[in-house]
């Protein structure tokens, strides 16, 4: 069985290399948010190509649902419309949530500057699969409610 060395504990310590050889072998996980690459989106600070084009031409199809709703109530009943306009924009949400998440997780495995990038901006989460799958896993203690005085 491949043990993981410790130090693949800490994302802070992992190279670039280590990074995509955890990913490789199944004993890394990673999370993205979405709304902090967003924001990073927006005020400029994504250099990266490749994450630039797709974020643009998520931004163009969402404004373009923007407007096409918008366009709807104007020629239609807003009873018929409004279902169909929160439907489309939930699964458009959705899939971009998915895919961004995807885009970046793809783009930071292929390149060691973007790796380095969203890792010090706290945007790629990075955990060791190693401790799920421990077989005495740690049990959580229920943290008790205050009590509320009474009036």
């Amino acid at each position: 069985m491949y043990r993981a060395p410790s130090y693949w504990k800490d994302p802070d310590i992992m190279s670039h290399h280590e990074f995509v050889l955890a990913y490789e072998s199944g004993s890394l996980g990673c999370g993205v948010s979405t709304s902090l690459i967003l924001r990073l989106f927006f005020t400029g600070k994504i250099r990266e190509r490749k994450v630039l084009n797709i974020l643009f031409l998520w931004t163009l199809v969402f404004l373009v649902l923007i407007i096409a709703s918008g366009v709807a109530f104007l020629h239609f009943p807003v009873l018929w419309v409004l279902p169909v306009a929160i439907v489309i924009l939930a699964i458009y949400l959705l899939a971009f949530y998915y895919l961004v998440g995807d885009l970046v997780l793809s783009a930071a495995l292929a390149n060691e500057e973007f790796y380095e990038f969203v890792k010090a901006r706290r945007a790629l989460t990075i955990h060791s699969l190693e401790e799920e799958k421990s077989p005495n896993p740690t049990k959580a203690v229920p943290i008790r409610r205050a009590r509320r005085a009474h009036r």
